[in-house]
């Protein structure tokens, strides 16, 4: 089982490819205003759009998407407890 990941989103670098949304949609979404990919609120640290914590089965899903991300703006971080 994966421990809980902080995961950080360099968000100026997104090209909006939507491979992040298109593989975890429960975590990633697009921001309407910028169309940069973002963590969804539920799982965001601190209300910032571009950090975000998971753990469990979710983890394994969101590690795929910072592997399929084109431009590597996806940053897997595990947690220090």
């Amino acid at each position: 089982m994966t421990g809980k990941l902080k995961i950080t989103i360099d968000r100026k670098g997104c090209i909006n490819c939507r491979q992040c949304l298109i593989t975890c949609p429960e975590f990633f979404e697009q921001n309407p205003k910028d169309t940069f990919s973002q963590v969804c609120p539920k799982y965001r640290i601190e209300n910032n759009p571009g950090e975000g914590e998971v753990s469990g089965k979710l983890a394994e899903i969101v590690k795929k998407a910072a592997d399929l991300c084109p431009v590597r703006i996806i940053r897997i971080h595990v947690f220090a407890n």
